[in-house]
């Protein structure tokens, strides 16, 4: 166990994005949420008065990235990047004594395995056998508690009453920092994994066969209705992050891609005015997907992506397969997987949408293949990449009206000639009102047009990095 881990981890969850193994319900109290995608938006036409040529549009876009540009500053984190920087400098595995805090952590684990008394061999070679002894073990929230205070260059664990998980520090400024972790509400089990750990191996001379001795836990993890993550600076709440969880959608232990349902949201609140949202994140195997993530800033709302589709084919697997060493997508056949009518929407400021269906993704992804499968024949090449323009529709509006200001589509076009061939490309383009097309990369968002934009981002990108040092 890691001496860093559980501390890294919760910060992570601070400040990386609404993470979640589980299942939640959101705040509406079973409204549906607006952001969440169900049908697509049926584009209108724009008449010759509203149509906007390229030109217009470029200007709209550069102007409408320039202004989430300027409201998303690097400033913005500097106050919260300080903090993790001195976090990992001076409270890292290295620098600081974790023993405690691994102490703990052992011992937790060690009180909820139990040994099953079961020893199975297996056989892996002419010359060697793998022998497990079974353990089964349930990880509550409940088995993890306990309040550690950071003490001149170690952990001190405080208290082993707790029903939180807390660690208190001091930061750059000797401002005390409090990192607290909480559950709450009813629990519902899921078996997740088997774990193994090496024990020792011995060779038999009588057989001539090497022996591994391996501890092998299955785990089954408590999943509670509420998981409440906060981070407080001198008392003040910093960052809170809250997962809410529909343990009902859990049908059983053993959860299976191909038949279960899971339903997830989250949301992290942080004291500079931003808040990220993951609304209704919705598994249904082999019916339906759907999920949305927003960013906002004071109430105003930045960017939201939506994705929704109807899934099937989704073979038959347990979570825990994930966890195998030896788990190979091979070993199931998802020869029939796909998802229809998926759907995805981008939202910027309110004052630019694209929206995009694919009808079957599986096809989709078949006609690309074939098309660059020939991509010395010219005839065949644009013949699938026209068979997979026929499963999208991808529109571009502005300011939430349904008016259609563009079309995206992709265009083949011959990229180079070598030994005797042509070779084929394709390429996103833009199809507009009148008919004309841009290439999306080579002419409409080109270097020329959007040179001051692309600095900006560039120059903003270098101030986030060098947030982090």
């Amino acid at each position: 166990m890691k001496k860093f881990y559980f501390f890294n981890c919760m910060l992570a969850m601070m400040f990386a994005g609404a993470l979640s193994l589980s299942s939640c319900g959101d705040d509406n109290s079973g409204t549906e949420d607006p952001d969440v995608p169900d049908q697509p938006i049926t584009p209108d036409k724009p008449s010759e008065e509203n149509a906007m040529s390229p030109t217009d549009q470029k200007e709209r876009m550069d102007n409408i990235a320039r202004a989430f540009m300027s409201m998303t500053p690097a400033s913005d984190f500097k106050n919260y990047a300080d903090l993790i920087n001195y976090v990992d400098e001076t409270y890292n595995e290295y620098d600081y004594d974790w023993d405690n805090v691994s102490s703990w952590a052992r011992n937790s684990w060690e009180a909820i395995r139990k040994a099953t008394g079961n020893k199975t061999t297996k056989e892996y070679g002419d010359y060697g056998s793998i022998v497990y002894t079974e353990y089964t073990a349930l990880a509550l929230a409940s088995n993890f508690t306990g309040h550690f205070r950071a003490n001149n260059g170690t952990w001190v664990k405080e208290s082993s009453k707790a029903n939180d998980l807390q660690f208190t520090f001091t930061d750059q400024n000797a401002q005390t920092c409090v990192l607290k972790l909480e559950t709450s509400g009813n629990v519902k089990k899921v078996y997740v994994a088997n774990f193994d750990e090496w024990q020792d191996d011995e060779w038999e001379p009588d057989t001539y066969r090497w022996y591994e001795y391996y501890n092998r836990t299955k785990c089954t993890i408590g999943v509670p209705e509420n998981i409440v993550l906060t981070l407080t600076q001198n008392g003040t709440q910093i960052v809170k992050t809250t997962v809410k969880i529909d343990i009902a959608s859990l049908s059983g232990e053993n959860f299976d891609v191909s038949k279960d349902n899971i339903t997830a949201s989250a949301v992290i609140e942080m004291s500079n005015g931003y808040e990220f949202r993951l609304s209704q994140a919705a598994y249904s195997g082999n019916q339906k997907a759907s999920a949305s993530y927003s960013m906002s800033k004071n109430g105003t709302k930045l960017a939201t992506v939506s994705i929704a589709g109807d899934i099937s084919g989704i073979p038959s697997c347990n979570v825990e397969a994930f966890s195998k060493g030896d788990f190979d997508f091979d070993d199931y056949n998802t020869d029939n997987a796909t998802a229809k009518n998926a759907l995805v929407k981008i939202d910027i400021l309110g004052k630019l949408q694209l929206q995009g269906v694919v009808k079957d993704v599986r096809k989709y992804s078949e006609y690309m293949d074939k098309a660059y499968d020939n991509e010395t024949d010219e005839n065949r090449f644009k013949q699938w990449v026209n068979s997979a323009n026929e499963l999208t529709q991808i529109n571009l509006f502005y300011d939430n009206t349904s008016v259609k200001q563009a079309e995206m589509k992709l265009e083949s076009f011959a990229d180079s000639d070598w030994g005797g061939y042509t070779y084929w490309e394709m390429e996103p383009v833009l199809v507009f009102f009148d008919g004309s097309s841009n290439s999306m990369f080579d002419v409409f968002f080109n270097d020329t047009d959007f040179k001051q934009t692309i600095n900006a981002f560039e120059d903003l990108i270098d101030r986030y990095e060098n947030l982090i040092h």
